[in-house]
């Protein structure tokens, strides 16, 4: 193993707190919306500026922090247009934070010592993000802000922001502020009459008078909660709360008489509606502004699911080399620009903390890469690749394809399908093809299923049949449009669920232009799927593996932004072989955003039963595994004393069970495993293979177990896959349980070469583990009017009704095929 020198996205409070400040959290009353919390706050201060002097800093909600004991009581202030309204806003101390409860982040929690010092971290967090936040108009707590600099249109209503994150983090001995790019998509600043064509792609404005009804619901649906500004007045910015059509047409009462919005806005105003028929907004609960005299407040962040549209170019501007990256993060830091201001922030300067303004250099290692073995030979990864090539070589154990057939629905003429499928089973050789001219049929992409059905038909060739046997068909290849969806959908839950048939899916335009490196990728798929072995790992990771493990990979995959009323999805996948290539896979729904997976001993003894029921194919009376390596995905930080509280004792209960004896219980060993964080590693010497990959990356297999680590858990940062596109993302790896006896460099070896294990890759993956919690989809008979589109609400507290899900949702018999692949 050799080590390395790199630079993370880490800079070291070089300087804490060094006086006490004191904390308040019964703040009332409690306005419902978070910017108004600031402005009462903002004016108490100013109106009673000799006691919060100097200025307490304050989080929007309950939590206000001074270094000046501010006493107790109500403090009056006054709101309105005129000022007119007196408020009278009550305050209480609840603790004093000292600057050794800061230390004490910094420092290994006694297992006896039950504090808890978030209050302290969040005292931090405010400090650092205070004045930045402040002055490019962004919450003070906001763990991000964005700048309209350099922005790029996407189109549809929404830009590009490119903007940075910036988080304390308590490790070993120090604290230090991680700072990393960050993107977002907002909506368009500036005229709404223009936001509205781009959204719904329309040229000419007068088509906003005659709106379809689905153009309007898509229009509501976009717009609802913007915050616009008049341009004809001095309105404060207020958020669109509903649509109006017609709006200038629309009538109210005035002076005893019947009056237009289109006259009242004359009268007023003095300006002409030019377009009274188009549509309108309304703002609170009665005001109705014409679309034309708005403009959408600039730094709005859109808050769901970027449309298909978009998302290609927001990836574009979103990718950055990694020399890029820490260039930009630098200049951010301590470049001209300061927007960070930790050098000139009032607060910083208040609180007596400092910061280097230069990122960390640390020492990593480079764990070595398996050998991975075919039939005919084995394969030596070079160092810092992270990918083998699989020509020539014959899988461990292919499977033979007999009854499949082909279900196309892209546009293409007959020679382009033959000739693909040519290629296709050149390819196949590696595995087996007793069928090599497999039946094809064109159908319609909006109506899949009457033509998988007789291709299904088509594939049962009973001269590919042994005797007796009653042909079933193995394996639908499915050609699909460039953009479909829909029609993958239709064609997975057909599969997965109602047949119980595998597909494979091909998209346009990838398979006209299909080359052997494209083929050999849907084969490795097609040979997984039906059960056979690709390649296996070689190393002393792999003999410990084969020596009775299981290997175990759970997940929750919670709604997108702006989804009020789907569930979340559990999904769970576990190896059922020594050589972690046959597994098998678990999925249910739960309540919305509860991390905790509440079917998780359900979905291990079946786990376990499928570990005994294939082992049984191999030797008789086979034991339990000796070892479950259980990989946990998808835990922040603040759950993982909870996650190890209820999931580990859930897991053990599966044990008992599934009536393991005491004397053969397994050793569990239970990592989190995180990808949601914004720790970056960058070679010191991009441009030296030694240092980097081809892309600017680290290399495949850094690891980084020190300096930046968690003081309370043992933890790892592993970076397991060779740079693609941009900066690459480590995994995150914290130990909440270990009984098998690996010690650290052990674990941290088997969880890389897990990465090599992916039946469908011959790279090394980001995580050990696959997820399947993306296909619940699939699993539904409705799947697109159960997209996070269609699911939203439009006001109120929506719930879910977890039992119309649960109906809705339909395990696959296929659970056992890698149907997820």
């Amino acid at each position: 193993m050799s080590t390395i020198e790199v630079y993370t996205n880490s800079f070291e409070v070089v300087e804490l707190p060094s006086a006490a400040w004191f904390h308040y959290d019964e703040i009332t009353p409690d306005a419902v919306v978070k910017r108004r919390n600031y402005e009462i706050m903002d004016r108490v201060q100013l109106e009673n500026a000799a006691v919060f002097n100097p200025r307490a800093v304050y989080d929007g909600r309950k939590n206000l922090f001074c270094k000046r004991d501010i006493p107790s009581g109500s403090y009056s202030m006054t709101f309105g247009r005129r000022q007119s309204k007196t408020f009278q806003v009550l305050i209480k101390r609840v603790s004093v934070i000292s600057p050794n409860d800061v230390r004490k982040l910094t420092r290994k929690r006694s297992p006896h010592d039950f504090s808890d010092n978030a209050m302290s971290l969040n005292l931090l967090q405010l400090i650092v993000r205070q004045a930045p936040n402040m002055r490019h108009n962004f919450p003070a707590d906001a763990r991000s802000f964005y700048i309209a600099h350099n922005a790029k249109d996407l189109r549809n209503g929404l830009s590009a922001w490119r903007g940075f994150f910036q988080s304390v983090r308590p490790v070993m001995d120090r604290l230090v502020i991680n700072v990393d790019v960050s993107h977002a998509a907002v909506y368009t600043p500036g005229r709404l009459v223009d936001t509205m064509l781009a959204h719904l792609q329309l040229r000419d404005v007068r088509a906003l008078t005659d709106l379809s009804n689905p153009q309007l619901a898509q229009l509501r649906l976009f717009l609802k909660g913007v915050r616009v500004k008049a341009t004809i007045s001095r309105m404060k910015a207020r958020p669109i709360t509903d649509l109006v059509r017609e709006a200038g047409m629309q009538e109210f009462d005035k002076d005893k008489e019947r009056w237009t919005v289109a006259r009242h806005f004359e009268q007023k105003y003095n300006v002409q509606v030019r377009f009274p028929r188009m549509v309108g907004v309304r703002v609170g609960q009665t005001a109705i502004i014409p679309a034309e005299f708005l403009e959408i407040v600039p730094g709005q962040l859109y808050r769901k699911k970027i449309p298909p549209a978009c998302q290609k170019d927001f990836l574009q501007f979103s990718t950055q080399k990694p020399h890029e990256r820490l260039r930009d993060i630098q200049n951010a830091v301590s470049g001209q620009g300061q927007l960070f201001d930790y050098a000139t922030s009032d607060f910083m300067k208040e609180a007596g903390m400092k910061v280097s303004t230069n990122p960390m250099s640390i020492t990593g290692s480079v764990i070595p890469p398996p050998g991975i073995s075919y039939r005919n030979e084995q394969v030596r990864i070079g160092y810092s690749q992270g990918k083998w090539n699989v020509l020539g070589k014959q899988f461990i154990e292919p499977c033979t394809l007999r009854f499949w057939g082909v279900a196309v629905f892209d546009r293409a003429s007959d020679a382009d399908v033959k000739n693909f499928l040519t290629k296709l089973v050149g390819n196949l050789e590696r595995a087996a093809v007793a069928n090599r001219f497999p039946p094809f049929l064109m159908g319609n992409p909006n109506n899949p299923e009457p033509t998988l059905i007789e291709v299904g038909k088509r594939s049962m060739d009973p001269r590919f049949a042994s005797p007796g046997e009653k042909p079933h068909p193995q394996l639908i290849l499915v050609i699909l449009p460039a953009n479909a969806a829909d029609c993958r959908r239709a064609v997975k839950h057909w599969g997965d669920i109602k047949m119980r048939v595998s597909t494979q899916c091909v998209r346009s335009p990838k398979w006209l232009t299909a080359n052997d490196q494209y083929c050999n990728n849907v084969v490795l798929k097609i040979n997984a799927r039906l059960g056979g072995t690709n390649s296996v790992i070689d190393s002393d990771a792999a003999a410990f593996l084969r020596n009775g493990c299981m290997v175990v990979g759970a997940d929750v995959g919670h709604p997108g932004p702006g989804a009020a009323v789907r569930p979340s999805v559990t999904g769970l996948v576990a190896s059922v072989d020594g050589a972690v290539s046959k597994l098998t896979s678990y999925a249910n729904v739960q309540q919305p955003r509860q991390e905790i997976i509440e079917d998780l001993e359900s979905m291990m003894i079946g786990a376990l039963s499928d570990y005994l029921a294939y082992q049984r194919t191999v030797t008789p009376n086979p034991p339990p595994p000796r070892n479950v390596i259980f990989y946990r995905d998808g835990v922040s930080e603040g759950e993982f004393a909870q996650v190890a509280a209820r999931e580990i004792p859930l897991i053990r209960s599966a044990f008992v069970k599934s009536n393991i004896p005491e004397k053969f219980m397994p050793k569990l060993l239970f990592v989190v495993v995180g990808k949601r964080h914004h720790v970056r590693f960058f070679p010191k010497e991009y441009v030296f293979r030694s240092q980097a990959d081809n892309s600017g990356n680290c290399p495949a297999g850094l690891l980084i177990d020190q300096h930046i680590t968690n003081p309370n858990y043992p933890d790892f940062y592993l970076q397991s896959h060779a740079g693609l596109l941009g900066t690459s993302r480590p995994g995150h790896y914290v130990i909440l349980e270990n009984e098998t006896g690996l010690n650290p460099r052990q674990v941290q070896t088997l969880t890389y070469h897990l990465c090599h294990t992916y039946a469908s890759a011959t790279r090394s993956v980001s995580i050990p583990a696959p997820r399947i919690c993306s296909r619940m989809e699939f699993h539904c008979e409705d799947g697109a009017g159960l997209s996070d589109t269609a699911s939203n609400v439009t006001g109120g507290n929506a719930e879910v009704d977890l039992d119309m899900w649960k109906r809705a949702f339909k395990p696959t018999a296929l659970n056992k095929r890698m149907y997820f692949l």
